[in-house]
């Protein structure tokens, strides 16, 4: 009934935003509880994590319990001069195993797979960020899109107008000033038909857009609104730079991998050292068959093993340097990481800063572009222009209106990258209001689940020297 009710609230959420103007917001908190992309994300943190819980496994003791039942008969020699002899019984025992000291080779083991885990949870974030960038990106799209097709819309019909005047004109002659030509005529008609074909274009990209809107998203764009601009956007490029060095998620990917891979290299050395592991069991034996509970007895061992490595062919030497190989590998990945993240924010600050000049002097374009065709249309009623004159002066407006609708997307998905980069374009950051997935709290409950006394002892044994 639970689960019923929360799809029935889900699907109002939905129709509620659906009917009405979905902002950046809505849209957002829309990809964030449904992208699939984040949602396999989230699901592949918990499984890395659970390496934290296994490596763990190797401090704690294991306990099985075993049941073998036996009977076999055969010749003593093979030509049975001693007679034959008969073997049948059946046991049940439990035997329990636990490593005391592994020469911290378990301790290694779960540094790294801490550190891994750590390092997928910082792999989360950066899905979270390329999933928002996209959801911006397709909203952006869908706003830029829909603006141009009004922009070909609008430049077809005063095309249209524009021919039946040229042509009524040209028909009906009148005032040597007012009189055209037939290659006005045709001037006229061929910019009406490349309208016709961009407005065909503009429809194409638009049904795209929208289709890339739902696909990330999850619903059809309705009445989207422009956006002021996204929060979070420091006030100088170096509190930029301060912030990605700080909390790229790539960059911080990178340096938990290189803590994963330089306890690679310490788990590789702890195979050199010796084993300390005790056993013991504890059981009962009889007969199998015919079963007399009577005439089983008690059965019990216990074993203390030390095992020394002292020669295998190179094996843990050549794993050694294999694992030294990679941590360099790591090291130079942490070096690209913070170079590309350095390179990301430059780039993007300087697509932000020119963005907002663009629109500024867009908008003054646009006004000064519809303040020139009116005074054309207008001049042209009085034989005071031409019709190159007015076909030139809509071609400007239109170019215009469609420069400026890109300069609005560009800019703000600039803003959404740039924020990327610095590590600011996460749940927390976009949607306060929002219940957001806890990465670090999945990670904290795979380090402490399956928790037994004796694993504090023998994990600080194992540590001791490490």
């Amino acid at each position: 009934m639970r689960s019923t009710a929360m799809l029935h609230i889900a699907a109002a959420l939905i129709f509620s935003t659906s009917a009405h103007a979905q902002t950046l917001t809505q849209a957002l908190a829309l990809a964030y509880r449904s992208n699939p992309t984040l949602l396999g994300e989230q699901a592949n943190q918990r499984a890395v994590t659970e390496n934290s819980s296994q490596a763990r496994a190797g401090w704690r003791p294991t306990v099985t319990v075993n049941m073998d039942a036996n009977y076999q008969q055969g010749p003593y020699t093979n030509a049975f001069a001693l007679g034959t002899y008969t073997s049948n019984y059946a046991e049940g025992y439990v035997a329990a195993k636990q490593t005391l000291y592994s020469f911290g080779h378990v301790a290694n083991q779960v540094r790294a797979a801490d550190a891994r885990s750590r390092a997928e949870g910082h792999a989360l974030i950066l899905m979270e960020s390329q999933v928002f960038t996209n959801a911006i990106t397709a909203y952006m799209d869908v706003l830029r899109d829909r603006n141009v097709l009004e922009v070909r819309r609008a430049d077809l019909d005063m095309l249209a107008q524009q021919v039946k005047l040229t042509t009524s004109r040209y028909t009906l002659g009148g005032q040597p000033r007012e009189q055209v030509t037939w290659t006005d005529v045709e001037q006229a008609e061929t910019r009406r038909r490349s309208a016709e074909v961009a407005l065909t274009h503009a429809q194409a990209t638009l049904a795209a857009s929208e289709a890339l809107f739902q696909a990330v998203i999850g619903v059809k764009p309705q009445n989207l609104t422009m956006p002021d601009g996204l929060p979070g956007i420091p006030s100088n490029i170096q509190k930029a730079l301060q912030t990605a060095v700080a909390a790229n998620p790539q960059l911080a990917q990178m340096r938990e991998t290189k803590e994963a891979t330089a306890a690679d290299i310490d788990t590789a050395r702890s195979k050199w050292g010796p084993q300390i592991q005790v056993q013991g069991t504890f059981g009962t034996i009889g007969p199998g068959s015919p079963f007399r509970g009577r005439e089983y007895s008690e059965q019990v061992a216990g074993t203390v093993s030390l095992v020394q490595p002292i020669y295998n062919g190179d094996l843990y030497n050549s794993q050694i340097r294999q694992a030294r190989a990679k941590d360099e590998q790591a090291r130079q990945n942490v070096e690209l990481a913070k170079r590309t993240a350095f390179q990301n924010v430059v780039t993007n600050w300087q697509a932000v800063e020119n963005g907002l000049e663009a629109i500024k002097s867009g908008a003054a374009e646009v006004h000064a572009g519809e303040t020139t065709l009116k005074g054309y249309q207008l001049e042209y009623g009085y034989g005071l222009r031409s019709t190159t004159d007015v076909l030139y002066a809509d071609q400007n407006l239109r170019t215009a209106q469609v420069e400026l609708a890109s300069s609005r997307h560009d800019t703000i998905v600039a803003e959404a990258t740039l924020l990327a980069t610095m590590g600011q374009l996460q749940a927390s950051d976009l949607l306060p209001n929002e219940r957001h997935y806890d990465a670090n709290a999945t990670f904290q409950r795979a380090r402490t689940r399956g928790w037994e006394p004796l694993q504090a002892p023998i994990s600080a044994m194992d540590q001791a020297g490490w």
